[in-house]
């Protein structure tokens, strides 16, 4: 691994890692379409997951009061269906239309979260159970397990404190869940040790500023930076067909 691609890493997973501890949110929408360009498909999502499950984790024990450990449990429980064709997709496809499909899975997901802020799909018990399924599914393949969990957030006004701390929960299971379906990163020491570094880096700055930091731009960028990412994964994908 050369030192632009390290320094690539380091600023993606500070940045996602950051924006994770301000929003609740963010960093698999940021650094996936990133660190598969810098890593490749598989490392990248890899990679990702590990970091993931480490900023969540250390976010749930800091929030650990207002975690509702029956959604988180029922949330992990269904995603778990979700993980299966997922993880079949993730190893029968070929590098280059992998890249295409988290790309575009990516993609689907920020239009997701813009457009459907709110849906009747999400509503209940039911609605819970498809929330976990989806993003099961979207996390082992592309990373990505965040926007059907928002979306059904704000399907059922979810009071934000108890979903923060609850989600924070979830998605560190659900990494777990998905590294086990896929495997570990091969990563040589220096990249463990910049990713590594730079995540823990993001969360305690946004732990410091999470009180000045205005919430809306702050999604915004997400957004904007993870559409821009997306495009170019997808573009990537297509020229080393």
């Amino acid at each position: 691994m050369d030192m632009l691609t390290l320094v690539g890493v380091g600023v993606v997973l500070f940045f996602g890692s950051f924006i994770q501890r301000v929003t609740g949110m963010g960093l698999a929408l940021v650094a996936a379409p990133f660190l598969v360009l810098l890593l490749g498909s598989v490392t990248g999502v890899q990679t990702l997951q590990m970091v993931g499950l480490g900023v969540c984790l250390v976010s749930a024990i800091t929030l650990w009061s207002d975690v509702n450990f029956r959604v988180a449990g029922l949330l992990l429980v269904t995603s778990a269906i979700g993980l299966v064709p997922g993880t079949w997709i993730a190893k029968s496809l070929p590098a280059s239309w992998l890249g295409i499909f988290i790309g575009t899975v990516t993609l689907a997901a920020l239009a997701a979260t813009v457009f459907l802020r709110r849906s009747r799909v999400f509503v209940g018990a039911r609605g819970t159970g498809i929330a976990g399924v989806l993003s099961g599914f979207m996390n082992v393949t592309a990373g990505v397990g965040g926007p059907p969990i928002a979306i059904y957030a704000n399907s059922t006004d979810w009071e934000y404190r108890e979903y923060l701390a609850t989600v924070q929960l979830y998605f560190a299971g659900l990494n777990a869940l998905s590294l086990l379906a896929r495997g570990m990163p091969d990563l040589p020491t220096a990249g463990w040790a910049v990713a590594a570094g730079s995540a823990v880096a993001g969360v305690v700055i946004g732990n410091l500023l999470s009180s000045t930091i205005n919430e809306s731009i702050a999604k915004k960028a997400v957004l904007a930076i993870a559409g821009i990412g997306s495009l170019a994964t997808v573009l990537q994908g297509v020229l080393t067909l």
